[in-house]
């Protein structure tokens, strides 16, 4: 087996260069994947524009990956060579306050890919045997490598507590607030209102349930969700944009007792309305990680009705990776997600 293996480090701000490193050594509970589809998320991009959250630098970037298993540590009995597995980038520990009262996706010393450890956007990385699932042998790698973005999604449904009959609101038409209306529609919601300024990627939002405005077009956004929703409002809405006047929005147009969903984070102070909380006893929450939704995600991704093969809108060779970085930061040609393929 080689020794060495191409990496794409980011090695100080706004500088990401592929290297050339050695093959990481595994340990006798972890696995050694090597890649084959690695999946472009916004906040790679926003980790290498800003380090909103001061990575140790250098550090090989990406955490969405699938692959085949290389090798297995001593202790690794439910995995072996050659398996093709799914990968999640979150490493809870199972023995902090926060495992211990079942917010494991909380742990407060989690170990996270392309976070504390190297990322998978390189031809080899390490990871423990808890943390990836079988791929389907129809499946391809780069849809598998949204098993992770699907966690998260199902998690923000679930905080926004989404049942059949609700309105929901999806603020923003990024890769993840179209997956998440995709998602959603699982639910069998009444209706699904997407919200976003790219017609190209309002226009792959579109299904029976989905109603999209492009905010460009819509004169007045707040009126058009009120008659959409017969002046009711919405039931839910989830906040996939980091823009602080679409938190105005979900809240403006949220039914009494409605609950926003904070998934896209926003940096710094956000002014909140919160005469308009107490009145309408609204409940603003957030969503970060997920409650260990993998096998959930796999069935969502192996469901043809919701089309989740459709998100990957680009597959491009590893050695095209800044490439691909420009078409997921910039939506080149309606980009959704971008695989690099190994």
């Amino acid at each position: 087996m080689e020794t060495m293996m191409k990496a794409i480090m980011l090695e100080e701000h706004n500088t990401a260069k592929m290297r050339e490193i050695p093959i990481p050594t595994y340990g006798k509970d972890e696995i050694l994947i090597r890649t084959k589809a690695a999946t472009v998320c916004t906040s790679d991009i926003l980790d290498m524009k800003h380090n909103m959250f001061n990575l140790s630098l250098p550090i090989v970037m990406g955490h969405e990956a699938a692959g085949v298993v290389a090798a297995v540590g001593e202790n690794v009995t439910e995995l072996s060579v050659g398996d093709e597995v799914a990968v999640h980038p979150v490493m809870p520990c199972y023995k902090c306050a926060s495992c211990l009262t079942g917010l494991s996706h909380l742990c407060d010393e989690m170990e996270h890919l392309a976070f504390n450890r190297h990322g998978v956007f390189a031809e080899y990385f390490v990871t423990r045997p808890d943390c990836v699932r079988k791929k389907p042998s129809g499946m391809s790698f780069a849809l598998a490598s949204l098993m992770e973005p699907v966690c998260v999604c199902i998690e923000a449904i679930n905080r926004a507590q989404v049942k059949s009959g609700d309105r929901v609101l999806i603020a923003g038409d990024g890769p993840f607030g179209i997956m998440m209306s995709r998602l959603c529609a699982s639910r069998n919601p009444k209706m699904i209102i997407q919200t976003g300024w790219n017609e190209g990627r309002l226009n792959q939002a579109s299904g029976k349930l989905v109603t999209t405005l492009n905010e460009k077009k819509t004169p007045d956004i707040a009126k058009t969700i009120m008659e959409l929703t017969d002046g009711i409002g919405v039931d839910a809405a989830i906040l996939c944009v980091s823009n602080p006047l679409a938190v105005d929005l979900c809240l403006e147009m949220l039914r009494s007792r409605g609950i926003l969903v904070i998934f896209s984070a926003l940096n710094g102070k956000t002014p909140v309305d919160l005469l308009r909380v107490h009145m309408k006893e609204l409940t603003i929450t957030g969503s970060n990680n997920d409650e260990n939704f993998m096998d959930d995600a796999i069935r969502l991704l192996s469901d043809p009705e919701l089309n989740m093969n459709g998100i990957v809108t680009h597959e491009l060779p590893f050695e095209k990776w800044e490439e691909a970085f420009s078409m997921a930061e910039h939506a080149t040609d309606d980009c959704l997600k971008v695989s690099m393929i190994l």
